[in-house]
């Protein structure tokens, strides 16, 4: 019976990686003893039974009964930072959530000065450019564009027993980027809950977003920024609706300045919803026709909407992505990245396939169906299982 002590957010923060959490927990062993650490303003006592403690707490805990094994959720995300440096100083378990995590610590690091720490966790993706590319980025002579060549978790899978990531092709990707120093890594798929809504919840979305049999209804899902392209949907969804009645709805939070980004002639088709309770949110999943889940630059993630939007039998248009390639088609229909002109060129001509083939439509709804059946929080669950039993018995030989 492992004693473990998770870190990462839980709810109420409003985070990928809380609800991931909170699903997940009920189907990991009962056998495990869970503690929670986080340092989110309002959280429960517990989840799931298991305590939930600020992350202070946890020498005192360790000291009244000493953990087995720390487990370490990390994405890019600036909150998280404490938890990356815990990795570093402490190893354990990492899950990570996005092989990517160059912007959030470079923007720390840059901002504290300390080209040392940056220096060494370039090093440890490229030992021949990284010093390097360390110099040129601190010295304002290169930017963002260059993060997504170095991913900066070289030096925290190096230092952990173990690392847990969403997708066996992304494992490979990672195993053979980091070969040289062959840090130990294994997959489960993502899975996250969907809410079932009420026998009439679908419907009920769908009459109120103007959805019929011949007015599809598309979908985005999530926070939504630059990255997820939606200047380009707009633009291809403002010569689309010229020949066909279609609609759209934006489910979720959106930068700053987006409601404001809504061409005016679009005003009439889109329908921003904002943020939604999980029943609402379920009901949307499955009331979209089609969902558009563009994003790119990519942190090299699993993506949680894509992965629910399956789940429930949702196909989705994405970009193509290495380490998404196993999701067969037309389960996804696939954008090239690069120049924004032939993003849109494939966006368009995506679309128009899917909105004038009625048989390439009902072949895009049974392959997501078929794929998505195979999301199950019984896999996640499993690769866990292994996951943790990996990283402890890589303790046991280290210590």
């Amino acid at each position: 019976m492992p004693r473990l002590a998770l870190f990462g957010p839980v709810p109420p923060a409003r985070s990928g990686l809380a609800s991931y959490i909170e699903g997940l927990l009920p189907q990991l062993p009962a056998s495990w003893e869970i503690e929670l650490f986080a340092d989110v303003p309002g959280a429960p006592a517990s989840l799931d039974g298991r305590p939930v403690h600020d992350v202070d707490a946890w020498a005192e805990r360790h000291a009244a009964a000493p953990f087995d094994l720390d487990i370490y959720q990390l994405g890019n995300d600036g909150a998280l930072l404490p938890v990356v440096e815990r990795a570093l100083e402490r190893p354990g378990l990492v899950i990570l959530h996005d092989v990517v995590l160059h912007p959030m610590r470079a923007a720390h690091y840059l901002a504290e000065k300390n080209m040392t720490r940056y220096r060494h966790a370039l090093e440890a993706d490229d030992p021949e450019l990284g010093p390097a590319a360390a110099e040129v980025i601190g010295a304002g002579l290169a930017g963002p564009s260059l993060f997504w060549s170095f991913p900066l978790s070289g030096d925290i899978m190096n230092a952990s027993h173990h690392t847990l990531v969403h997708g066996e092709l992304l494992a490979e990707c990672v195993r053979a980027e980091y070969a040289g120093t062959a840090p130990s890594v294994s997959s489960a798929p993502l899975w996250l809950s969907v809410a079932e809504p009420g026998a009439t919840a679908v419907e009920a979305w769908r009459e109120r977003l103007g959805a019929t049999p011949s007015r599809p209804l598309l979908g985005t899902f999530g926070h939504l920024g630059p990255e997820h392209r939606v200047d380009i949907i707009f633009d291809v969804l403002g010569e689309l609706v010229e020949q066909h009645d279609v609609r759209l709805v934006v489910v979720g939070g959106m930068a700053s300045g987006f409601e404001e980004s809504v061409p005016e002639s679009l005003r009439d088709h889109v329908t921003l919803t904002g943020h939604v309770d999980d029943d609402d949110y379920g009901a949307l999943l499955r009331a979209v026709d089609l969902g558009l889940n563009l994003r790119y630059p990519t942190a090299r993630a699993a993506s949680g909407p894509l992965a629910q939007m399956l789940s429930v039998g949702t196909p989705a248009v994405i970009h193509d992505l290495v380490h998404q390639r196993d999701i067969p088609s037309p389960a996804v229909l696939r954008v090239p990245t690069g120049a924004p002109d032939e993003e849109r060129a494939a966006l368009r001509e995506n679309l128009r396939r899917w909105l004038t083939d009625d048989v390439h439509r009902e072949q895009a709804a049974d392959a997501a169906q078929a794929f998505g059946a195979g999301l199950t929080a019984e896999r996640l669950a499993a690769g866990w299982e292994h996951a943790v039993n990996a990283a402890l018995a890589a303790k046991k030989v280290a210590s």
